[in-house]
């Protein structure tokens, strides 16, 4: 009788065990193995909770190219130098565009800031830059505009910053470019130690998408006459 019994539950035993065939076994194994490549090739997604930004934060002043174009919206910007932050806004249109840029020493109070107001502005801010080209320690904001219509004449417009005070940079040889060949279309940028502008060059029956002339390019550089300031051009 009791082999019988142990018979019966050995049966019962085999019968509710957990164990998978070697089919099943495979299957698992391969599952397993599919999920393991899938979260490597996608580990910046999960160790992130969403795709992580491969590329490196912007150092200080990489902001200069995120100029916001809104015709005559509102625009803004920010800046920074060391420890010191500017907002950068322009508002208006063209009887009275102003560009406001408020300053902050992030060291000493961050929701403290002074203000810098641009009157008259000839133009829609396009882009920003910051830099120290006369090399006093002094960070120079310049403003680039490009006025409205056929031309898109350039202007420049600059503050720097004495003992955290901000004074207006004149424009100076920039409003006396050579008229020979020029029909706007400028491009400004900062290069070493000095503000370059290049525009296209037109003959006298070039059409305005097709100029001949090539390219002509002048640098202009930061000088002080006095206590002002100004941008000459580089002979």
């Amino acid at each position: 009788m009791k082999p019988i019994i142990y018979f019966l539950l050995i049966c019962g035993i085999a019968c509710n065990s957990p164990l998978k065939s070697k089919q099943e076994m495979s299957d698992s194994s391969s599952s397993q193995e599919d999920a393991t490549q899938a979260a490597s090739s996608n580990s910046s997604e999960n160790a992130s909770g969403g795709t992580a930004n491969a590329g490196s934060a912007p150092a200080p002043g990489e902001e200069s190219s995120n100029v916001t174009k809104g015709g005559n919206d509102a625009v803004s910007t920010t800046l920074r130098f060391k420890h010191y932050k500017y907002a950068i806004v322009s508002k208006g249109d063209g009887s009275g565009r102003t560009i406001t840029i408020a300053d902050t020493d992030t060291k000493i109070d961050s929701l403290k800031a002074d203000s810098t107001t641009i009157h008259d502005v000839k133009g829609i801010l396009q882009q920003t830059a910051i830099d120290d080209l006369d090399n006093d320690k002094n960070p120079e904001i310049y403003l680039f505009t490009a006025a409205e219509g056929t031309e898109r004449t350039g202007s420049v417009y600059g503050v720097t910053y004495i003992n955290n005070k901000g004074v207006r940079i004149f424009s100076g040889d920039i409003d006396n470019v050579d008229q020979k060949g020029y029909r706007g279309r400028d491009s400004f940028y900062i290069q070493q130690k000095y503000v370059v502008r290049t525009y296209p060059l037109y003959g006298d029956t070039d059409i305005d998408s097709k100029p001949t002339g090539g390219k002509r390019t002048i640098k202009y550089k930061l000088t002080k006459q006095g206590n002002s300031y100004m941008l000459k051009e580089a002979k």
